[in-house]
């Protein structure tokens, strides 16, 4: 799993905008473990940062297009940093991936329910129901952790 110093470094490289203009979206559907991730880190960032910058968390999933739609009127005209799970081969499991381009949502599971985000944080998954609780929590946990850390420091 990668060291929450590293992946802040990354972050401060790769996201260069001011924090104002950001809101996080979290995509994944808590009943199913390894696509906890989204909802795990938006629940997180909904208590450190709030809950106006924060779409998607264990209460509120964000599983598709369909389910931003209510959500347009607050992310049009924002910096959108997407946070979902990937599918990755075991020896990636647990990396974070920061891409400066959208994520296609269910691609892991050949399934296009749309793009989201400008920016896009993926967390390493190598399989999504056989996976051990505790990895997923503490993967979220260094993401979450090094999103605040980012922010703070915008």
């Amino acid at each position: 799993m990668q060291e929450i110093h590293d992946y802040v470094k990354n972050l401060k490289r790769k996201i260069k905008v001011n924090k104002k203009e950001v809101i996080f979206v979290c995509i994944g559907c808590n009943e199913i473990l390894g696509d906890s991730i989204g909802p795990l880190v938006g629940s997180y960032l909904k208590r450190k940062i709030g809950e106006k910058k924060v779409l998607g968390d264990l209460n509120n999933n964000i599983c598709s297009q369909e389910d931003l739609m209510d959500y347009y009127p607050k992310i049009k005209n924002k910096f959108i940093i997407a946070i979902d799970s990937a599918l990755a081969s075991k020896e990636l499991a647990g990396e974070i991936f920061i891409n400066n381009h959208p994520l296609v949502m269910g691609l892991g599971v050949n399934k296009n329910k749309g793009l989201i985000g400008d920016v896009s944080i993926k967390a390493g998954i190598s399989d999504l129901e056989n996976i051990d609780e505790k990895f997923v929590r503490n993967l979220s946990e260094v993401i979450g952790k090094g999103i605040y850390f980012w922010y703070q420091l915008s």
